[in-house]
């Protein structure tokens, strides 16, 4: 029995240092749990800088000419030495018809064109007082004269034999890019067939734009244009802005491109225009953060984050002009903001050494 109790008496100290030291292991670790990290963001500078307004759309290029070049008579064409991405000069021969009939029509008409005028100036002889005026074509009777020998109708006809010989050959009404070509040596065509189209080679993109955005443009600004499927940009100018809003509230715009360029009508582009709007403060677009439906940009004080009230104006998509509540060189965070609150730690992922 003294034994035993020896024994708890010794036990009893060390049981209570062993506790003592999973208590004080304890507290610590509950110290650093409650200890909360600093939130992780990266920073840039409200910068005093040109800002620009940026419209950005989608658009389809178009070409400023494109017609349907269609047959304005029946025949069969003997000759159509062209293809599609032929570029060709105005007034050029692209098609030529049979042109038998129309040459026999034109040669009967001038036969008889002869004949009536030879017949007109035979009955002229009857009438020296007539002859004899210094403008002669201006009295009625020579108009009369002129009818009854057929001289007025053969003129008529004439005229119509060599405007149906024209139309056996088809030229190009200006200097453009063949396209659609339908036409072939040997085929038969009647009046009204599609033969080809032509563009000619000033292209413009035509886009849609909000009232908003189409107030601000103005003819003769610059533009960028991109092609996804070249991985191309091209530069271009405003060219037209419609002075009507349609039905869905936009207005339509026309941009024209510049310069040598290799786009086709009907491709799909994006384009840019950058309105200046002169020096203005800004920060970047994701620094600003809506706190209770007010704009809040947060600015960096040593290790803490600092809550300012903004105004701001022009919006671009990247950059946000700030009119009040941040001066120019304050260090603004870009990142992780919106769940910041005032004097809230942070440590800085874009910090210079």
């Amino acid at each position: 029995m003294p034994r035993i109790l020896s024994f708890l008496l010794l036990a009893f100290p060390l049981l209570s240092c062993e506790k003592e030291k999973e208590t004080t292991e304890e507290t610590a670790l509950q110290g650093i749990n409650n200890t909360a990290p600093n939130t992780m963001v990266m920073m840039d500078t409200a910068l005093k800088a040109p800002f620009y307004l940026l419209i950005q759309s989608s658009g389809k290029v178009k070409a400023y000419k494109d017609v349907k070049i269609l047959a304005e008579t029946n025949g069969n064409i003997t000759k159509a030495n062209i293809q599609s991405g032929q570029k060709v000069s105005a007034g050029e021969e692209l098609i030529r018809l049979d042109q038998r009939e129309a040459l026999l029509q034109l040669q009967s008409a001038e036969n008889n064109y002869e004949k009536n005028k030879l017949e007109f100036e035979n009955s002229l002889i009857g009438f020296p007082k007539l002859l004899a005026q210094a403008k002669p074509e201006e009295d009625s009777l020579y108009q009369k004269l002129k009818i009854a020998s057929g001289l007025q109708e053969s003129s008529i006809q004439l005229k119509k034999a060599q405007i149906a010989l024209e139309k056996t050959i088809i030229r190009a009404p200006f200097s453009g890019t063949l396209y659609d070509v339908q036409a072939f040596t040997g085929k038969n065509v009647v009046a009204g067939d599609e033969l080809l189209s032509e563009f000619n080679h000033r292209l413009m993109v035509e886009l849609f734009l909000l009232e908003s955005e189409a107030l601000n443009l103005k003819t003769g600004m610059p533009a960028e244009i991109t092609n996804a499927a070249m991985n191309a940009t091209f530069s271009g100018e405003v060219f037209t802005v419609n002075p009507k809003v349609d039905e869905n509230g936009l207005v339509q715009v026309q941009i024209l491109v510049k310069g040598q360029h290799s786009l086709w009508p009907g491709m799909n582009v994006e384009v840019e225009v950058r309105i200046p709007k002169g020096d203005r403060l800004q920060v970047p677009k994701s620094s600003l953060v809506l706190r209770s439906g007010k704009p809040v940009v947060f600015s960096i004080e040593g290790d803490l984050a600092k809550w300012n009230y903004v105004e701001f104006g022009f919006d671009n998509g990247e950059m946000v002009e700030i009119t009040d509540g941040l001066e120019e060189g304050m260090l603004v965070i870009t990142n992780n903001n919106l769940q910041l609150a005032h004097d809230a730690p942070i440590s800085i992922q874009n910090a210079k050494e």
